[in-house]
């Protein structure tokens, strides 16, 4: 008997919405207003232009910027015996005591569950006078060994006052390398795995230019790096079970990798600085070798060219080039917030050319759909939790900046 009954209903309610009697929408019943449609949400506007507040505050050579959830900012510096300072949201800077000795800071990320566990994950750069002196400036008596490290720590942060405790090395460069004074490339990108599970380094090439060396795997130089946060190596990584090869190899063939993040979709970016041109946007897969030293979109700084990367070479493309360089230094995946028509696009800060790029991704390509100027080389990038971008520019006075758009 109910299934006569429902049945009924059906071919009943089939009727009534079948009627253009003017009684309502289609499929209302008579006499009952129709549900209103829906109201679709106003198009993100276009960001015209960037507004520049005046710095919050200052530091000498920092390097890396990131946020807590709290809104109070991290910076490191590469200067000797640098330490994490901890900027709250007047402008106050506290340095954090306990720091390790160190040859310079680079990159710093605090846990995903930093609330929880209050660590921090920071990479720094270890001179050793005594280590075996390899690399090209060997020779030259005035430059000490170094090599890129990553190390845990807890911050604990109460009124005015930030501490690091239980200060961890948990994963380094396989060589120090005595390197030219500069830069050194050396890398020291980090970020974790959307699942929270892995973290992944960038590892430079420190200015060695053997792809023999570069290429092999008995070394880490000039990879990709992943490996679980108390530094033991995943299973699964590529060259895991290959004799001589380091298990925390991701990929290689990497030169100076100064961005790397997630994008929405969970795709691995980085950034990289080519040599004189060729600066690379590239979606990092396991187990590939993207070329260099081998392969360049640019040439050497004398002038002397690179071969170019061709189809079926063996090595991975890039997905976005820049000759004349734009040196990318730190980069983000924008979530959401007052650049409303940025969602998931990437955001590299340029050295060389002094602003913002945004990259348009999609899927597995990209493309540059966009510059500002902001006059300044500027050394890294972070969404604050409100959805703000703050910036640092670069050098002896480098600035912390917040930025809003003009539309």
């Amino acid at each position: 008997m109910r299934t006569k009954i429902v049945l009924g209903l059906a071919l009943f309610c089939a009727a009534c919405g079948g009627s253009d009697s003017g009684s309502g929408a289609s499929g209302s019943l008579p006499g009952v207003p129709a549900a209103p449609a829906p109201v679709p949400p106003p198009a993100p506007r276009t960001v015209t232009g960037i507004t520049q507040a005046p710095p919050l505050a200052t530091f000498a050579n920092p390097w890396a910027l990131k946020f807590l959830a709290n809104g109070d900012a991290l910076v490191t510096q590469r200067s000797a015996n640098a330490t994490i300072s901890v900027v709250k949201p007047d402008g106050q800077i506290i340095a954090a005591t306990g720091m390790l000795a160190n040859d310079g800071l680079l990159d710093i990320v605090p846990s995903p569950f930093f609330s929880n566990d209050h660590t921090v994950f920071f990479s720094y750069m270890d001179r050793n006078p005594t280590a075996p002196r390899l690399g090209r400036a060997k020779d030259d008596l005035t430059l000490d060994p170094q090599r890129m490290a990553v190390a845990r720590a807890q911050l604990t942060i109460s009124g005015s006052a930030a501490t690091l405790s239980n200060v961890i090395t948990i994963w380094a460069q396989s060589d120090y390398i005595v390197a030219y004074p500069g830069s050194g490339e050396p890398g020291g990108r980090i970020t974790f795995s959307p699942d929270t599970a892995y973290l992944f380094i960038s590892s430079g090439d420190r200015q060695e230019l053997d792809p023999a060396y570069l290429f092999a795997l008995d070394n880490n130089l000039g990879k990709m790096i992943r490996i679980f946060p108390d530094g033991s190596i995943p299973v699964d990584n590529p060259f895991v079970n290959r004799a001589g090869a380091r298990p925390e190899i991701w990929s290689l063939g990497h030169r100076n990798a100064y961005g790397l993040t997630f994008s929405s979709d969970g795709r691995l970016w980085s950034s990289e600085m080519g040599p004189k041109g060729g600066d690379e946007f590239n979606l990092i897969q396991p187990g590939l070798n993207y070329g260099w030293p081998k392969v360049s979109y640019g040439d050497n700084y004398d002038g002397s060219p690179i071969p170019k990367p061709v189809a079926g070479d063996g090595f991975e493309a890039s997905k976005v080039v820049w000759t004349p360089v734009i040196a990318p230094a730190g980069m983000i995946f924008y979530r959401q917030g007052l650049f409303e028509n940025w969602a998931n696009d990437a955001i590299l800060t340029g050295l060389q050319s002094q602003g913002l790029v945004r990259v348009a991704v999609n899927g597995t390509e990209a493309r540059e759909v966009e510059r500002f100027n902001l006059g300044a080389r500027v050394r890294d990038i972070a969404e604050a939790p409100d959805g703000s971008l703050w910036i640092i520019t670069d050098g002896a006075t480098g600035k912390l900046i917040r930025l809003t758009p003009t539309f």
